[in-house]
């Protein structure tokens, strides 16, 4: 099969690989649809931010495959001892992050505390590639109606999710979304339909903020504005309960600044392992730093962050194909869609690149 190889920082092509055969309690994945998260264009770019002594170390040992871990595809085979519920034929997108299921924590059901957990193209091969293999606990049936594009999107919206459980954003809590990205624009989604009050977005580009009036924003301000000052006026001085600093550009001395005393920041952009830090202003203030979590997540017996995810959008309460502005053809136009992603303001892209692999309504 083909699939992305990344021989060194900024060196990847799409080359002939093996194909994948699952291992026990393993699944291999047709590809239909893979989108490159931001993050991942940083690191194959050779950017200093989180995971990145992970890969220099692994390029140390030779070419990677690395990447894809926001797709849809079709079930192809399973492997010895996969767990019920899914079969071959069926359409799924997975949880990019699996534990180990053998440490302390893991043990004790505390899954979220695993030391070492696979990361889907982090820690092994991910969907940049015809086919992908995956722990098969990972997967997540398609609902009827879910286009194989927006099922690829699914991954950064069940994120926003588990970022506002993070925050625990109350009925008529205040909410300042930095950045109007595709995290920004997912968080105000979420807000709005999550029962907050005053929801405020702030962004650079005039497309960008358009689109987050239309999900649901109260007050959109012009990143290069006095946002502080825009907030504050909002909120009668008082500021924002919680803020969602995803615009990852210098801007968290901003969400310091916008925030309320006793407030919440999450931080939902990767940021780089010494990025300047408010400290002594959130320690005065009280403020509150979280970061969310990744996977799965399980806010109730019913429903994991992906299921839920996955309704929000067959609903109509959260739309991700908004953020779709480029979709390319075959596997070979992943370097293309790096590109896309990694410069989305020099292609006028709203959010990531698409890569469609194959029509799987077609090959039903």
């Amino acid at each position: 099969m083909r699939a992305l190889v990344l021989r060194g920082f900024g060196d990847a092509a799409v080359e002939e690989v093996p194909d994948p055969a699952p291992g026990p309690g393993e699944a291999v994945v047709d590809v239909a649809c893979v989108q490159p998260s931001v993050t991942e264009c940083m690191l194959l770019a050779g950017e200093p931010i989180a995971m990145h002594t992970v890969l220099a170390a692994r390029l140390a040992e030779g070419p990677v495959r690395f990447g894809g871990h926001e797709f849809a595809g079709v079930v192809r085979a399973l492997g010895s001892g996969t767990p019920g519920g899914i079969r071959v034929g069926d359409r799924v997108t997975a949880v990019e992050t699996a534990a180990c299921g053998r440490c302390a924590a893991c043990r004790r059901d505390r899954p979220d505390a695993c030391p070492s957990p696979a990361v889907l193209g982090f820690t092994g091969p991910g969907a940049f590639a015809e086919r992908v293999v995956v722990p098969a606990k990972t997967l997540v049936r398609v609902p009827d109606g879910i286009t194989a594009s927006q099922a690829a999107a699914i991954q950064p919206l069940a994120g926003a999710i588990h970022g506002h459980a993070a925050a625990a954003v109350r009925p008529g809590d205040s909410v300042l979304v930095i950045g109007a990205g595709v995290m920004g624009v997912l968080h105000t989604q979420v807000a709005r339909h999550g029962g907050a009050g005053l929801v405020m977005v702030s962004g650079r580009s005039p497309a960008k903020r358009e689109l987050a009036q239309r999900a649901g924003a109260d007050l959109v301000i012009d990143a290069a504005d006095d946002v502080e000052a825009a907030v504050l006026d909002a909120t009668e001085g008082i500021g924002a309960d919680v803020v969602f600093e995803a615009a990852g550009e210098g801007t968290f001395g901003l969400a310091a600044r916008c925030v309320r005393r006793g407030g919440v920041i999450v931080m939902v952009s990767v940021l780089p392992d010494h990025a300047p830090a408010p400290l002594a202003r959130l320690r005065e203030r009280s403020v509150a730093l979280l970061h969310p979590r990744s996977g799965a997540g399980g806010y109730s017996p019913g429903s994991g962050a992906f299921e839920h995810a996955l309704r929000l959008v067959a609903r109509g309460d959260v739309d991700v194909s908004c953020l779709i502005s480029h979709r390319l053809a075959g596997v070979e136009a992943l370097p293309e869609a790096l590109a896309i992603t990694r410069d989305k303001r020099r292609y006028g892209a709203l959010g990531p690149a698409q890569v469609d692999l194959f029509d799987w309504d077609r090959a039903a």
